[in-house]
């Protein structure tokens, strides 16, 4: 969890109990009594440490929600896009790529349909952990929406988002021997900056390659249905 509020309400209540100390120091500067300063500016700061924490820590966690995906656990939408603005000036200074990921679940529509909502859930927090499970080399897994994911991959080539893809069906896979439901993902990749500069033209050349993969997949398959 990110813990700026918590620490922000810290620093508060540490400026408010050392304001109120120096106030009273210099009121009683030359008095006999300046001591009790000091203790008056503990007292404060028993008071608003508790305080001033409670409301750090109580933003932190309404952030916290806001980031994140309601069912999955995921980091949303919203995210991704503030995120990968640092990502793209870290990989602009460095000269660096970043490859942005598209996963689709295949045939989403025959679970969430023909089973009910419930196993459609379950189908795609069953692929989230897939995902989080795959992504080893600080990929940053996000719910796009719907059936749909979107890995950030700071610094990736081609070959390592193979990988990650390979990797990512062998987790789909697995998952489909033990939860008795078919799952599969298709995936289409772009790499920054030659595939674009902004999140919106990298999600949109990777959803183009992702629709590629698709309808390369279906085509693989007719030959076996016509067979069957």
């Amino acid at each position: 969890m990110d813990n700026r509020g918590l620490l922000t309400g810290l620093a508060a209540a540490a400026l408010v109990s050392a304001a109120v100390g120096a106030a009273g120091l210099a009121h009683r500067y030359m008095a006999s009594t300046g001591h009790y300063a000091l203790w008056e500016a503990a007292g404060f700061a028993l008071v608003l440490f508790p305080a001033f924490g409670l409301l750090g820590r109580r933003y932190d966690r309404l952030k916290q929600r806001a980031d994140r995906d309601s069912l999955t656990g995921l980091w949303n939408r919203g995210f991704a896009h503030r995120c990968i603005v640092g990502l793209l000036k870290q990989a602009e200074a460095r000269r660096k790529r970043l490859a942005v990921m598209l996963i689709d679940l295949n045939d989403f529509k025959l679970i969430n349909d023909g089973l009910g909502h419930a196993e459609g859930d379950r189908a795609i927090s069953m692929a989230a952990g897939a995902l989080e499970e795959s992504a080893v080399r600080g990929e940053i897994v996000c719910r796009w929406g719907g059936d749909e994911f979107l890995l950030l991959c700071p610094y990736a080539d081609r070959q390592e988002a193979e990988c990650l893809k390979r990797a990512i069906d062998e987790r789909m896979e697995g998952l489909s021997l033990h939860s008795g439901l078919r799952l599969s993902a298709s995936c289409g990749y772009a790499f920054y900056p030659e595939d674009g500069t902004t999140l919106a033209e990298l999600s949109a050349a990777a959803d183009r390659r992702l629709y590629d993969s698709k309808h390369l997949a279906k085509l693989q398959s007719e030959p076996h249905r016509l067979e069957a």
